[in-house]
């Protein structure tokens, strides 16, 4: 059965194309995907996934790329010095598998394997901490324990300027694990292409409440901040030429349920033209 039977042209784009893409993107631009204070952008050794600078296509460093992007300094609540701690977060391992599940080995409690038309990723999250040694907060504690510091930002923390000294950043790692599918639906009476989140998962998290809370807070970011933004209309897909031709996305139908269509380990993109 040829691909275009149901439709006038045919696009597709495999899951180890989008996974080679974003591997490409780790070696050759990693400060899209570490973040981290003055000390981190400074001393990438510090870091606490070390596995990406394994990694770094060498014109990273040939043509001076930064390889952390920098953060501010995180700052103390009831605390009015100059000084701030420092942090690194890092995004690693990022993936992506459509269906049938063979890229991805989901936890128990997303129910795997992925249902038909569903896609699931995966991230692992690092994150280290600069904890000063006592003696450092003892001295800076006592210099400017009088709270004459007056910057502030709208939370009411102050805005360090002074890292606090370290050794070595406490690092804890999380891998987080996303269950969606694509869906066309109506959104201020306007047909749109939707990104619906089924579920996620971050495993082997003690106490089981902590684990359930940070889920809670990624669901909730993702439901009500990140995926409504990246829906489009199905409207703003069409294009037209002149009054002679329209170039749009196919419309569902019995011949094609779905569009886009997650099947065969690809994203599948049928389109009409008119």
């Amino acid at each position: 059965m040829p691909l275009t039977q149901n439709c006038d042209l045919f696009g597709s784009i495999t899951e180890d194309a989008i996974n080679n893409v974003v591997l490409d993107l780790q070696k050759q631009r990693p400060s899209l995907f570490n973040y981290g204070t003055l000390s981190f952008v400074r001393n990438p050794k510090l870091l606490c996934n070390q596995s990406i600078l394994n990694m770094l296509d060498p014109d990273v460093f040939n043509f001076n790329n930064p390889v952390v992007s920098q953060l501010p300094l995180l700052g103390l609540p009831g605390y009015a010095g100059p000084f701030g701690l420092e942090y690194c977060l890092q995004l690693s391992e990022l993936k992506i598998d459509f269906a049938p599940s063979n890229t991805i080995t989901l936890p128990p409690g997303l129910n795997p394997p992925l249902a038909p038309q569903h896609f699931a990723l995966q991230a692992r999250l690092c994150a280290g901490l600069g904890c000063p040694p006592m003696e450092v907060l003892a001295k800076n504690g006592t210099v400017v324990g009088s709270g004459v510091f007056s910057g502030k930002d709208n939370s009411g923390l102050s805005s360090p300027t002074n890292p606090l000294q370290f050794i070595n950043p406490i690092c804890f790692c999380l891998d987080l694990f996303v269950v969606l599918h694509v869906q066309q639906t109506t959104s201020g009476g306007n047909t749109v292409i939707a990104l619906i989140l089924d579920n996620l998962e971050i495993p082997e998290i003690r106490p089981v409440g902590l684990e359930k809370s940070i889920e809670c807070y990624i669901r909730s970011t993702l439901m009500l901040g990140i995926l409504p933004p990246i829906q489009i209309a199905f409207s703003s897909l069409i294009l037209n030429i002149q009054g002679i031709l329209s170039i749009g996305p196919t419309p569902i139908s019995a011949n094609v349920p779905f569009n886009p269509s997650i099947e065969d380990n690809q994203l599948e993109v049928f389109i009409s033209l008119n």
